[in-house]
């Protein structure tokens, strides 16, 4: 039996269903409106995502009989569209981490370009703000602006946090979301960087990779969904936390959600002057 290439053993392990299959986005909660309805323009007509037509045409560039190989699965007829959602969007992701990953390693070659995805999901970053006074009210969102400032905040048991809100929509979510071991719960690949204080793994402030988040629909009339809070705990390196207050800072996130590629935000930010307590 022959040895699959090396880099064809990137797509390796992707189930295979029979069938037909349409890959498509839709909301499992019942309470946003039209949310079995919406179908993804990242879906081509020949039932393979853009993005893996552009995966396979890259591969095929990089290596050829590992590429010819992947057509045969993730390519415009491929295996991959013939199962279920499920399968179906598996193959997507690794389709859209792959492109990805060859963009960055193989910028010459214009196949793996990897600008203009297209893909539906919209999404923000805000923070979860707390009252100053009391801290079992809930926190409410606002909207982080590029250069804005973001506050860190002492919680209740001692820890400081930045504590990253996220809204947006167009996209899987689960009905409950603390559904965590569901596949179409969406997660985050994050990195959090601060000015002189870049002490955690791969040189960031902090670093969350596969981080899954529940989104809650807002029934506010435009199908927003709402995550609060990813709290970006810092580190314990960092003796002095007063040396991060009106430092600048970066932050990066990309939301990867069911049956859709990556979406990403990145903006920058000022630690506020103060650290809030309770």
């Amino acid at each position: 039996m022959r040895t699959p290439s090396p880099i064809f053993a990137l797509v390796a392990g992707i189930a295979l269903l029979g069938g037909a299959c349409k890959l498509g986005v839709y909301n499992e909660t019942e309470t946003t409106a039209g949310s079995d309805t919406h179908t993804s323009d990242a879906t081509t007509d020949g039932g393979a995502p853009e993005v893996c037509l552009r995966y396979v045409a890259c591969l095929k560039e990089i290596d050829g009989e590992a590429g010819a190989e992947a057509d045969a699965s993730h390519g415009a007829n491929g295996s991959c569209w013939q199962g279920d959602e499920t399968a179906a969007a598996e193959c997507l992701a690794l389709c859209d981490a792959q492109l990805r990953n060859f963009a960055a390693a193989f910028p010459d070659i214009s196949e793996c370009e990897d600008e203009g995805i297209v893909s539906d999901v919209e999404f923000e970053i805000g923070e979860a703000v707390f009252d100053p006074v009391d801290p079992f009210l809930p926190p409410v969102y606002r909207k982080l602006e590029d250069g804005g400032t973001m506050t860190v905040v002492r919680g209740g048991q001692g820890l400081l946090m930045l504590p990253f809100a996220l809204r947006g929509k167009n996209f899987v979510i689960t009905e409950d979301p603390n559904d965590w071991d569901n596949p179409k719960m969406p997660n985050v690949d994050m990195w959090v960087d601060i000015d002189g204080h870049n002490v955690g793994f791969g040189g960031h402030f902090a670093r969350l990779n596969n981080y899954s988040v529940g989104f809650y629909p807002l029934n506010d009339g435009m199908d927003t969904l709402e995550h609060m809070y990813i709290a970006i705990i810092v580190p314990d390196a960092i003796a002095d936390p007063q040396t991060l207050t009106g430092q600048p800072g970066t932050v990066h996130i990309q939301l990867n959600t069911f049956g859709e590629p990556a979406a990403i935000r990145e903006l920058e930010f000022v630690v506020a002057p103060e650290i809030q307590g309770f």
